[in-house]
């Protein structure tokens, strides 16, 4: 499928949900998506486009300052049925299989290079979004677009005791028969360890990333639980790829002294188990502290982790032609 949006500037507005950015919309004929940019982004031949985890949507400013700083010009997109794009009637979150969202990635490539001139791309994934843009960067029509991946917590495995992993033939039925009965909840732990309104540090739209998290659908479980899979059968991404992930994880407690210093939503052991069926060129890194969104951990913990991604990537530049 060959995506074709129109690229003039008057497409682009001011970003009602966070200042200093601009938005459009990506409108094809199964859905929408809705394109983030920093204003007035650098033109220096790298460009970056985040994706989100799930019930989630893109929020963290400061992680555009970051690359910023670092001449990339940065992208995010909130996908079809998360955050700015959630439509009138839609159930939100709510997809049936990840290649649903290849069209929209698709789109979002193409106007980075008509705006950036086919700059040096870095796609970047976090959590459900990280198993997204995994799988993308093996099969979508852009693959070949991308320079490095860079992946932060990535969903490779869900983060349940046995008896609910005993339930997945279940929830795989339930899937095709009842799409869209609820299967499963997240804890509010983490979305209250995060939130400012509940004692943390981030301020985050409540309609969109509430801190109970939005209930998972049959149908979106089924589309994990086989893109998992075939993550796990391995994907031969040509690119080099990074995962991040915290040192460690810990069930999602409150009160409990892990919940500030370690992943709580998933398994670290999965992404390490997982992350080298991912490609031949593939660095993982550990960062001791960290939560989640490794983008979101307390300030130290976050600015190392800054470093060291941004330290991988100019090596990685460094031995790709950057234009």
């Amino acid at each position: 499928m060959i995506t074709t949006i129109t690229t003039s500037r008057e497409q682009w507005t001011p970003d009602t949900a966070l200042a200093g950015f601009e938005t459009r919309s990506i409108n094809l004929r199964s859905g929408r998506a809705v394109l983030i940019r920093q204003i007035n982004p650098p033109n220096q031949g790298r460009a970056v486009l985040y994706v989100h985890g799930y019930s989630d949507y893109f929020f963290q400013a400061h992680l555009a300052d970051v690359f910023r700083a670092h001449g990339y010009a940065f992208y995010a997109i909130d996908l079809p049925g998360h955050g700015r794009a959630i439509e009138t009637g839609q159930i939100p979150c709510f997809y049936r299989d990840i290649t649903e969202f290849y069209p929209f990635l698709d789109a979002a490539i193409n106007l980075i290079d008509a705006e950036q001139q086919q700059p040096w791309l870095v796609l970047h994934g976090h959590s459900a979004g990280g198993l997204i843009t995994a799988l993308y960067a093996a099969e979508g029509q852009q693959r070949e677009r991308i320079g490095a991946l860079v992946l932060n917590s990535p969903f490779f495995d869900f983060f349940i005791d046995r008896v609910t992993r005993a339930s997945i033939p279940l929830v795989m039925w339930l899937g095709r028969i009842q799409p869209t009965r609820v299967v499963g909840k997240l804890s509010p732990v983490y979305g209250e360890s995060i939130y400012r309104g509940a004692g943390g540090e981030w301020e985050f739209d409540q309609r969109w990333k509430p801190v109970q998290g939005i209930p998972m659908r049959a149908g979106t479980a089924r589309a994990v639980l086989l893109a998992q899979r075939r993550l796990r059968r391995g994907l031969g991404i040509r690119c080099p790829i990074l995962i991040a992930h915290s040192a460690r994880s810990a069930w999602p407690i409150a009160g409990s002294p892990e919940v500030g210093r370690a992943d709580v939503v998933l398994d670290v052991a999965h992404m390490r188990r997982d992350g080298p069926s991912l490609g031949d060129d593939v660095t993982m890194i550990a960062i001791d502290g960290g939560l989640h969104d490794l983008a979101l951990s307390p300030p130290p913990v976050r600015e190392h982790y800054f470093r060291e991604m941004m330290a991988w990537l100019a090596e990685v530049a460094a031995r790709q032609p950057v234009t």
